[in-house]
């Protein structure tokens, strides 16, 4: 007997999505609709950033100096240290001769503005939209992208101020294949920093905590609807110049492993309903269909949830800016939000003077702490807070597996990115054909996403052995591809499981890959192999209600995978009721094998590798063959005895015997 394994598809790869391929948006169909998926653009965007679990936010070290009043309002030098050892730069500027507050305030990231904070310039002022806020009653703060400005890494030509460094540092921040299996971004520490300065803002005693806006260009917007789309805290947002469907930011620090496979910055801006907001667009950028696409696609997401009157968008005939115009339309919509005055289109900038780059850079400054901590630290510091906190997560009484459940499944889910597609799947199937005593059935799984489907075939055992087993398993059989497309040993697997009478799927072809994965920000619009597959087995077990025939009885789906495939098959353990891995003794806990274009996953050891999906399908039979290291066995093993299923755990040393097997599954 000949068993078709998955094997790479024939014809061109599928070319891969990039930051500039066209974005569609799907308008809810109801508000809890609307209300899981914004959970989701959540999770989605704290998992990609590195921030799921959020790591530990110790008390913030703030240092604020060198104030100086200018007519209206006050500016001063502030450094947040928002990682140990590590500094945030920016300035605040706070209301002069209007009383003691507290005042609404606005967070201002800069964008890549040549100057960073400090920019002024006809096309954008970071300045002047913090002087406007603080004469009209509300405190600003602007701060670095890191890189630029007084924010930066030791060691990153950090003692100079030119702005032509500040570009080179910004990209400098490591991205290595360590970084990506770990989950450590420019992305993710520039949300953090958002994060902290949000903190800082609200624990001002100058500033009214109910009353905060953020409002940025470019980068910067990316940072707005980013950070109101994790923290409930921004009550009104201000994007502008960059809530595109088909742009969606070229920046490493835009751009994270995962981020927008699914979704996008049409997602990202909506996810901020029914807050107040504006989206600003442009006729000379990315922006320029704002009043015919963008906007509408959002206000979707507003009128479902009742709150129309609380979206403005507007477009402005300039090339890609935050100018004059621009932000006297986000100065009336903030004020009157923040300030409760008369709903108006624009609110009219005064004359103003940018205070002088001496005033707001901090750069040698006596006062400054010691930047100490170069990059390569920050990221070994990272990981070893992530390795901390999976201690303390890791459950080891009943009673823990609910709070690793609220973590670990999330993580798991958008790690490997297993949403199913928006729809259901189209299932197509081939007459049943019988070779012999054999029966099978070939089907194509059409999920909508992909151009060509994920093909296999449903295996039945001969009738009489049907007649004489009560309640079968179904068992989705998955093994490693080799150059002839066939594999003896699965193929007499295959044929003792149909002996034994259970039913049997075997996968022929799975969902292409996109390539080649040298693609600007591949890993932000498209999936690994790894990530196909696994998301390709939870498909299939998800049909298996559409993909057995009529009154077939079914005892539970049986994952069987054997070497890589192994790992597939504990990965996807959560979709499935059994599981039985064999990893042939590959040493798949090996990083240098982790690197590998058919195993990597971003995030993978950041989730803790199998482990995670494996305690989160427990106490569900799982039998381990030929592991070695790739999980703590003594980690497993305790939680099903927790559980009360000790005997459901298996492990053994040599390859799993099919007969064994469904002894040990019926003794359960």
């Amino acid at each position: 007997m000949t068993l078709l394994t998955p094997a790479p598809p024939a014809g061109a790869q599928p070319a891969p999505r990039t930051h500039t391929t066209p974005r569609t948006f799907e308008p809810p169909v109801s508000r809890a609709d609307w209300e899981n998926r914004a959970r989701q653009i959540r999770e989605q965007i704290l998992v990609s950033a590195g921030l799921w679990p959020m790591p530990e936010r110790a008390p913030l070290r703030v240092h604020r100096f060198g104030r100086i009043e200018h007519a209206g309002y006050s500016v001063e030098k502030v450094l947040l240290e928002t990682w140990p050892g590590f500094y945030l730069g920016g300035n605040l500027y706070l209301p002069l001769g209007q009383g003691p507050g507290p005042f609404p305030a606005v967070l201002t990231p800069h964008g890549h503005w040549p100057q960073g904070r400090a920019t002024d310039m006809p096309e954008g002022s970071i300045p002047a939209r913090c002087i406007h806020f603080a004469r009209h009653g509300i405190a600003a703060f602007a701060y670095d992208m890191v890189g630029y400005g007084d924010t930066y890494f030791a060691g990153d030509s950090s003692e100079t101020l030119r702005p032509a460094d500040f570009s080179q540092r910004h990209r400098a921040f490591p991205d290595t294949p360590e970084t990506r299996l770990w989950g450590v971004n420019l992305l993710g520490l520039q949300l953090w920093n958002s994060l902290c300065a949000l903190d800082f803002l609200a624990a001002l005693p100058e500033v009214d905590a109910r009353r905060i806006g953020v409002t940025g260009a470019s980068g910067g917007a990316t940072q707005t609807f980013l950070l109101a789309a994790v923290d409930d805290r921004p009550a009104v947002l201000g994007p502008v110049c960059m809530v595109s469907h088909t742009m969606q930011g070229g920046c490493v620090c835009e751009n994270a492993p995962g981020l927008r496979i699914r979704f996008s910055n049409l997602d990202f801006a909506a996810a901020a309903a029914p807050r107040p907001q504006i989206l600003v667009g442009a006729t000379g950028d990315w922006t320029r269909t704002t009043l015919e696409v963008e906007g509408p696609a959002v206000e979707t997401v507003y009128h479902i949830l009742g709150a129309p009157e609380r979206l403005r968008y507007v477009r402005f005939d300039a090339g890609h800016n935050y100018n004059r115009a621009s932000r006297e339309a986000v100065y009336a919509w903030f004020e009157h939000w923040l300030l409760g005055r008369p709903d108006r289109p624009a609110c009219r900038e005064e004359p103003y003077t940018a205070p002088p780059t001496e005033e707001l850079w901090i750069g040698s400054d006596p006062q400054r702490p010691p930047t100490a901590l170069r990059a390569e630290e920050y990221v070994r510091t990272r990981i070893e807070s992530r390795r901390r906190q999976w201690d303390r997560l890791l459950p080891k009484r009943r009673e823990d597996l609910a709070a690793f459940t609220l973590v670990g499944r999330p993580l798991w889910f958008h790690t490997l990115q297993l949403a199913p597609p928006s729809g259901p799947p189209r299932i197509v199937f081939s007459p049943l054909q019988t070779l012999g005593s054999e029966r099978r059935i070939r089907f194509e799984i059409h999920d909508g996403e992909t151009p060509d489907p994920l093909e296999g075939i449903y295996h039945l055992p001969a009738r009489e052995v049907r007649r004489n087993r009560q309640k079968p398993w179904l068992i989705v059989l998955v093994a490693d591809p080799d150059p002839t497309g066939t594999d003896p040993d699965t193929s007499a697997l295959l044929a003792e499981c149909l002996q034994q009478g259970h039913s049997v799927i075997t996968l022929s072809r799975f969902t292409p890959v996109p390539g080649p994965s040298t693609t600007p920000h591949f890993h932000t619009y498209n999936r690994t192999a790894l990530q196909s597959r696994v998301r390709d087995l939870a498909t299939v077990l998800r049909s298996v209600g559409r993909l057995v025939p009529n009154g077939t009885p079914v005892r539970g789906r049986l994952l069987w995978g054997s070497g890589r495939a192994g790992l597939w098959a504990l990965l996807a353990a959560p979709e499935a009721d059994a599981v039985v891995a064999d990893l042939r003794k590959i040493p798949l806990h090996d990083p240098r094998l982790l690197v590998e274009p058919d195993l990597f996953c971003p995030g993978y050891l950041a989730m803790n590798g199998p482990l995670t999906p494996v305690l989160l399908a427990a106490p569900q039979p799982l039998h381990l063959a030929r592991a070695g290291e790739l999980l703590p066995e003594e980690t497993v093993r305790h939680l099903y005895a927790e559980l009360g299923r000790r005997r459901a755990f298996r492990t053994s040393d040599t390859p799993p015997d099919p007969r064994d097997i469904f002894r040990w599954l019926r003794g359960l």
